[in-house]
């Protein structure tokens, strides 16, 4: 299957899948799907002049760091050595020369413009000014970026299925409410839990997060307050996750190395950020979905339906003044009990981890 270089479509005019985009893709964006190492990736994107433009945040999925300079209002993208600044208005951007400490002027026939206050950077100029490919596939019609970085891989969803244990998570707390019942059904069964918490609940109910060491238990970062990570900047999601370091360590003097992104999502720049930052990105292999209200029969049914040795499983403790967690609270004896009864043991992500690597 024959591929073409972007540069040489567009001088044929042949402009990928974009090109029955209509006049108006120029005044709003529209969406479609770009592959990026063979990943499709969904995203909006304008067609100005012949080129064609994403949103500047598209390139953290090709693993570029990607930030806002407020002072020079431009985009800063980091990728493997390279460093490129794209100010926006401006037909030009710069690079900066590391051995010489300064930023080098290279000319550009388009300009990175704002919609809706969001940077919109021209795809196939940054692709190859921070030495990614990018290919068109005549046949199939599709797009496809290859970043051509290497990222480790960064990603639990179960530990070792030769070990009957099961790991009991919490995400988005503390609080003062679903928080202590949880704590008391745990107490009272003797069961060990792992908490991802979100640093404003950490600095709001810093009781809450002291109990839940002190009876032994797990603990994770979650963010400050729980963003897309996908659609922040690297800066940010820097800060959302140191911030949540310094306070559990104001709190409770510890400082944990497992994460777990809101919405488990993560683009290739944010793994390697955690990979950089030396953190352990956990996720689940059962989601109980008691954020929907669900009553604890129905979690209790997705539980045995999902589970398996070596399970995560995914709930909630803070979930606010609606009710909405009330099944979780009278699911989990039921889940402790029953899958005790199975032969599990319940243990922290972290002993799963150990146990884990103990069984290699």
């Amino acid at each position: 299957m024959r591929r073409y270089v972007i540069f040489c479509l567009l001088c044929t005019g042949l402009f990928f899948s974009f090109a029955t985009a209509s006049a108006a893709s120029e005044e709003k964006p529209l969406q479609a799907v770009i592959y990026v190492d063979e990943q499709p990736v969904k995203t909006e994107y304008i067609v100005k002049n012949g080129h064609l433009y994403v949103p500047a945040l598209f390139l953290k999925h090709a693993g570029a760091f990607v930030n806002w300079n407020r002072q020079y209002n431009a985009v800063i993208f980091q990728h493997n050595e390279k460093m490129i600044s794209f100010p926006v208005g401006k037909k030009v951007f710069y690079e900066f020369l590391r051995k010489e400490n300064r930023w080098d002027p290279h000319p550009l026939a388009e300009v990175t413009m704002k919609m809706n206050g969001t940077p919109y950077v021209p795809l196939v100029t940054v692709a190859k000014a921070l030495e990614m490919d990018v290919t068109y596939d005549r046949a199939s019609r599709n797009t496809y970026v290859t970043s051509n970085v290497e990222v480790a891989e960064n990603q639990l969803l179960y530990g070792d299925r030769r070990l009957k244990v099961g790991a009991l998570t919490f995400d988005d707390g503390p609080d003062d409410y679903y928080t202590p019942q949880i704590l008391d059904i745990l107490k009272e069964k003797n069961v060990p839990a792992t908490f991802f918490m979100m640093g404003k609940n950490v600095a709001k109910y810093p009781q809450q997060v002291k109990r839940i060491v002190q009876e032994g238990h797990g603990i994770g970062n979650h963010t400050y307050d729980h963003p897309d990570l996908r659609k922040a900047w690297t800066t940010d999601v820097t800060n959302q996750i140191q911030s949540t370091q310094y306070e559990l360590m104001r709190v409770v003097g510890r400082q944990p190395d497992l994460f777990r992104p809101p919405y488990g999502a993560l683009t290739k720049a944010d793994v390697k950020l955690l990979n950089e930052l030396g953190f352990r990105n956990i996720l689940w292999s059962v989601d109980t979905l008691d954020w929907k209200g669900k009553t604890g029969e129905e979690i209790l049914e997705i539980v045995h339906e999902q589970v398996f040795p070596g399970g995560i499983i995914l709930q909630h403790n803070f979930g606010a003044t609606g009710g909405e967690l009330h099944g979780t609270i009278e699911a989990l004896p039921m889940i402790i009990d029953e899958l005790r009864k199975e032969g599990y043991t319940f243990v922290t992500v972290q002993t799963m981890l150990d146990l884990q690597k103990w069984n290699r």
